[in-house]
């Protein structure tokens, strides 16, 4: 081996631990309790009114709180208080992830590539988890109720950098809980289509002792993302169950600041399903801030 290369590979491996001495980092030796090292503490602990609702769970800190729901029933789509309605320019930094799973191992669970977050679209709100500081819009009109079609669409481009969605086809009034993106053709590599089912929604506000509102809610998503096959003609299918939960901060007249956990959960068609059959298996955490745009 020449000096040049031998050199080469040195480099190589010692980024190569550099990047592995990162990733171990983000998670925590100690399973239980992970969750308290990637939530903001003043977000996630309001004054609880109700003592079995969403605040109260998230409030816990415990990964096992944020069980999947086991109910499919139709919701009505979210609806948001006063403060929140407008145009809004979000920031979403990535703040770090947990593998909480008592059952599985971390080695087992990051080689199943199929849970939601290991591959780029299959979380749709946060298409590439992980990536700092991306900008996108959050919509809420009159009503209270946020306008899908902007907030995802915009999502979706600003974790992938680019003009990525073609149209997203969500009809609130007749189906709020179904929700269908298409992207341009042959620039996406994961995905061409996802389809998305919510199977459940939480929300609750809350004033915390000092006066300040914060209001957070939840919901309970399968995804189905289509892409491209190793066949011609026949296309990839992967399917992935999560749940995003909100918590929003009243900070002043024009901005917000926030947080979004997302629980990856095994689809039923994993085999390891019966191993974690209804608790998360990872956890991302991203902080949010939210500045009102002007008209």
């Amino acid at each position: 081996m020449h000096l040049q290369e031998r050199s080469l590979l040195l480099a190589f491996l010692a980024l190569l631990l550099l990047f592995r001495n990162v990733v171990d980092s983000l998670s925590v030796v100690t399973r239980r309790g992970t969750l308290q090292n990637i939530v903001g503490l003043p977000l996630l602990l309001p004054t609880v009114a109700n003592a079995e609702g969403l605040g109260a769970k998230l409030a816990k800190k415990d990964p096992a709180a944020l069980k999947n729901s086991v109910f499919n029933v139709p919701h009505s789509a979210q609806v948001y208080p006063d403060w929140m309605k407008g145009d809004w320019q979000v920031t979403s930094s990535f703040r770090g992830y947990v593998f909480p799973s008592q059952t599985i191992p971390k080695s087992t669970i990051t080689k199943d590539v199929t849970i939601p977050g290991f591959q780029k679209c299959s979380i749709a709100a946060t298409s590439d988890v992980g990536k700092e500081n991306v900008g996108w819009k959050l919509k809420v009109g009159s009503d209270g109720r946020e306008d899908r079609i902007t907030t995802l669409a915009s999502q979706i481009d600003g974790y992938l950098g680019y003009k990525a969605v073609s149209e997203v086809i969500y009809d609130q009034k007749s189906n709020p809980n179904r929700l269908s993106i298409d992207f341009v053709d042959y620039k996406t590599i994961n995905a061409e289509r996802i389809e998305m089912f919510c199977n459940a929604r939480e929300s609750e506000s809350y004033i915390r002792d000092d006066g300040v509102p914060i209001f957070v809610c939840s919901e309970y998503i399968r995804q189905v993302t289509f892409g491209g096959g190793s066949e011609v003609g026949i296309p990839r299918q992967v399917g992935g169950n999560y749940a995003n939960f909100w918590t929003w901060k009243f900070e002043q007249e024009n901005k917000l600041s926030g947080n979004l956990l997302t629980a990856a959960y095994l689809d039923p068609q994993d085999a390891l399903f019966f191993d974690e059959p209804a608790k998360p298996v990872a956890i991302y955490s991203h902080s949010l801030v939210a500045e009102r745009k002007m008209v």
